[in-house]
C-alpha cells in the first residue's frame, strides 16, 4: 500500500522470526521511475504480490533492486525480480559474496557505499552504511519524504537480534545514534507496520540493549557464568528451543562488547568473570 507521497510498503511471505510473519518489500516511485528496497525470500507468491502491485499503480520502471543485507528474509527474491524486470541489484560491499550465494548466478552488478545517492526520478535517495544487524547492512534516506529505511536495524514489533558472526552491538548502537540525527517523520523497517514516534522507537532500541547489557553484567558479577547459563538466567522459558540460537547469539554480542569496554573477561571453564 501507499504510505507516503513516493513510498509503497508490500510485506509479503518469508521464512522470519517471530514475531514477524513477513518482511517488507518498499518500492520507491517518482514519474515512472522505481526502485525496490529488499526482495523477501524466493517465493512464488510473494513475488506475485509484488508485480501484480506494481501493475495496478501504473507498471513504473523499475530501475533497481537495493538488497539492505544478505539474510534470507530479505534478499532471495532478487533472482525473481531482476529478471522479471530487467534490473540489476544494488548492495554493500561487504554482503555482496553472501547475496550472490542466494540468488546465484545472478550477480550484485553495482554496490553502494556511504554518501552514494540513488536517482529514482527526481528523487534522491541517500545511502547510510548501518552496520549492527549484519556488517554491510545498508539502509536509506528519502528527504522528500522524511522516510528512513531502517531494514532489521529497527523493526516494528519486538526487538532485532544482534550477535556474532554477522551483529556488532557496538556498531548498532552507533548507528542508531546516527539514525537519531535524521529529521524523520517515518521509520520504514524492515518488518512490521511504519513507525511514526520515530525518536522514541529509537531510544526504546537504544534504551533495550543497555538494559539487556546491564543484566548481563550483573549476572556475571554475581559470579562467573558461562554463555549457557546466562541464556538460562536471562531467557528461561520464553524463548522457543527452535529459535535459542538467536538467544545465544544476542548473549554472546553482549559479552563481546562488554568485554571490549573492559568489564567482562573469559575466565576458566568458558565462563566470564568481571574484570
Amino acid at each position: 500500500m501507499k504510505v507516503t507521497q513516493h513510498v509503497h510498503q508490500l510485506p509479503v511471505t518469508t521464512p522470519t522470526l517471530f514475531p514477524a510473519t513477513t518482511t517488507n518489500i518498499y518500492v520507491v516511485t517518482e514519474g515512472n521511475s522505481a526502485v525496490l528496497i529488499d526482495a523477501g525470500y524466493e517465493h512464488e507468491g510473494a513475488h506475485q504480490t509484488v508485480v501484480e502491485y506494481l501493475e495496478k499503480i501504473g507498471s513504473p520502471n523499475v530501475e533497481a533492486i537495493l538488497l539492505t543485507h544478505y539474510h534470507r528474509d530479505h534478499s532471495p527474491g532478487a533472482k525473481f525480480f531482476t529478471a522479471h524486470f530487467d534490473c540489476p541489484v544494488y548492495a554493500h560491499p561487504a554482503e555482496a559474496a553472501f547475496i550472490e550465494g542466494e540468488i546465484a548466478p545472478v550477480r550484485v552488478e553495482h554496490t553502494l557505499l556511504d554518501g552514494d545517492v540513488v536517482q529514482v526520478g527526481r528523487l534522491n535517495l541517500h545511502v547510510l552504511h548501518a552496520p549492527g544487524h549484519t556488517h554491510g547492512c545498508l539502509n536509506f534516506w528519502l528527504p522528500e519524504d522524511e522516510v528512513l529505511f531502517t531494514a532489521d536495524n529497527i523493526v516494528g514489533a519486538g526487538t532485532t537480534w544482534i550477535g556474532p558472526p554477522d551483529g556488532d552491538l557496538r556498531a548498532y548502537l552507533h548507528t542508531l545514534q546516527r539514525l537519531k540525527s535524521y529529521p524523520a517523520r517515518w521509520i520504514a523497517p524492515g518488518h512490521g507496520e511504519m513507525i511514526a514516534d520515530v525518536q522514541e522507537k529509537i531510544d526504546f532500541f537504544i534504551g533495550r540493549r543497555l538494559e539487556r547489557e546491564e543484566q548481563i553484567y550483573s549476572l556475571v558479577a554475581e559470579r562467573p557464568r558461562t554463555v549457557d547459563e546466562l541464556v538460562q538466567a536471562v531467557y528461561r522459558d520464553t524463548v522457543h528451543p527452535s529459535v535459542i540460537w538467536v538467544a545465544e547469539r544476542t548473549i554472546q554480542g553482549h559479552l563481546l562488547k562488554l568485554a571490549g569496554d573492559g568489564r567482562v573477561r573469559k575466565a576458566d571453564g568458558n565462563r566470564y568473570e568481571v574484570v
